[in-house]
């Protein structure tokens, strides 16, 4: 594996990916002072159903994308790759946004905002293939820019609709599809896919081989929305959309972790498919996965301290009864990133059966523990099913893993940071802000030091590239 090819996709991953991940944590004041707890669990249950849906419509086929277009050699086929799954997606999705407005009619569904919510599920699936088709054609600055673009748009929309007309919920799922179809047109200016498509290419053969490729990630992307999504699930039905808000709110704070483990998650897939077409496998890999492994680890430990003196500035809102919640959930973040970073392996090695069968296994833990105790100690029992649950996928996936390669990582230091971390939890949360904010310090020294070679190197090649 080249790492420092996987270093440079990381990046551009990580800028391109900041319109639906990175946005979400920066709106987190917005969220505190302009949207109440019963729209934020709406809004956010919203996008859980859409989560689910999606790959469901599509079949998932922008994972077969990935894979067939990177590995095909002639041009042609790579256009009937294009053709076929573009028609595939778009007919698919307008039959959704039919059948859902036929349900509407004959069911007389009175759900807030019904075809705003369609809208954002049509979007989302068009999104999804298009940026593939970006990152299959090795359009990365491409993705980059629809990224920024989106960001941008999002974050000026939720200005105007949010804060300045203050029309909440609405205001919302209005930014959001705004930002999403500034994605679509973005890539589809620069690569034009609808512009080439042609009937005639549209091949049946390859579309049932993409299929079959992709069908098994169906399930695994289903239940992985399982093991997050169904909290949020049971929390509205059994607790009510304000008590999702308060989970969702909650969440925020974790999605920092995985936005940066999805975006180098997205980049290992590419470089194991393109290392195993190559020379293999290599044993860096190993090092490279537990470096990872101490970096989420890392930012989950210093998110406690800065978590709980954020929660002091909006001590006055609704949400502030969410504190209890949002450290777990970062360390529900990292088993859960660990585990996808693991699992990618599966993809490239065309195991994808077993992404399946792990991610059940952590969603029926996620279920069991979830379910049992909802009533008892309600929101804390979800996030306690959703720990174990990525827990049992990582570790499941890290014993079958070994079955086909050499995966050896060293578990013991990786128990001292968790241990860490559950001390400072602990500590913070139960004492006055300002011990956050001495610990919080005192960690970023530490950290600093234990890196200062690392942090020389780059402020010399800062410095040096500046006299040049």
């Amino acid at each position: 594996m080249n790492n420092e090819r996987l270093v440079r996709k990381s990046g551009i991953y990580f800028i391109g990916n900041l319109s639906s991940k990175i946005m979400s944590a920066i709106l987190i004041p917005i969220y505190a002072f302009y949207i109440n707890t019963e729209e934020l669990g709406f809004y956010d249950f919203s996008q859980t159903i859409m989560g689910i849906l999606s790959p469901i419509i599509l079949i998932a086929i922008w994972e077969a994308i990935l894979k067939f277009l990177l590995t095909e050699e002639d041009d042609k086929v790579k256009q009937r790759i294009m053709s076929t799954s573009a028609i595939f997606t778009v007919v698919m999705s307008i039959l959704f946004v039919l059948i859902s407005l036929l349900f509407k009619g004959i069911s007389g569904s009175t759900i807030r905002y019904f075809n705003l919510v369609v809208a954002m599920i049509f979007l989302n699936n068009i999104v999804y293939v298009w940026q593939y088709f970006a990152r299959a054609t090795s359009n990365n600055r491409l993705y980059v820019v629809a990224g920024i673009t989106s960001t941008i748009i999002n974050f000026i929309s939720v200005l105007v609709f949010v804060v300045y007309f203050q029309m909440g919920l609405l205001g919302l799922l209005l930014s959001y599809n705004l930002g999403q179809f500034a994605t679509i047109l973005v890539i589809e200016v620069k690569i034009r896919v609808l512009s080439k498509l042609r009937i005639k290419d549209f091949d049946k053969g390859i579309l049932k081989r993409m299929l079959v490729f992709s069908s098994p990630l169906v399930l695994n992307l289903i239940s992985a929305w399982f093991i997050s999504g169904f909290g949020r699930m049971i929390i509205t039905i059994k607790l009510g959309t304000e008590a999702n808000g308060l989970y969702s709110f909650a969440n925020k704070f974790s999605l920092v972790i995985t936005m940066f483990g999805s975006v180098i998650t997205m980049a290992i897939i590419e470089e194991v498919i393109l290392s195993i077409k190559t020379n293999g496998i290599s044993r860096e890999f190993n090092k490279t996965l537990q470096n990872l492994f101490m970096i989420f680890s890392t930012i989950a430990i210093l998110g406690v301290p800065a978590i709980v003196v954020f929660y002091e500035f909006i001590a006055d809102t609704e949400y502030v009864g969410s504190l209890v919640f949002a450290p777990w959930l970062l360390i529900y973040a990292v088993a859960n990133t660990m585990a996808s970073n693991i699992g990618s392996i599966f993809q490239a090695i065309d195991k994808t059966k077993y992404q399946f069968t792990t991610t059940l296994l952590g969603g029926i833990v996620t279920f069991i523990i979830s379910w049992l105790f909802i009533d008892d100690i309600g929101i804390a029992s979800v996030i306690i099913g959703q720990i174990f649950g990525a827990v049992a996928m990582l570790v499941s996936r890290y014993i079958l893993i070994n079955k086909y390669i050499q995966l050896k990582l060293n578990w013991k230091p990786i128990l001292l940071m968790l241990s860490l971390f559950l001390f400072i939890t602990i500590v913070t949360t139960n004492l006055h802000y300002y011990v956050s904010i001495i610990i919080e310090l005192i960690l970023l020294i530490v950290i600093l030091y234990k890196n200062k070679k690392i942090l020389f190197q780059v402020i010399n090649k800062i410095v040096n590239g500046g006299n040049k």
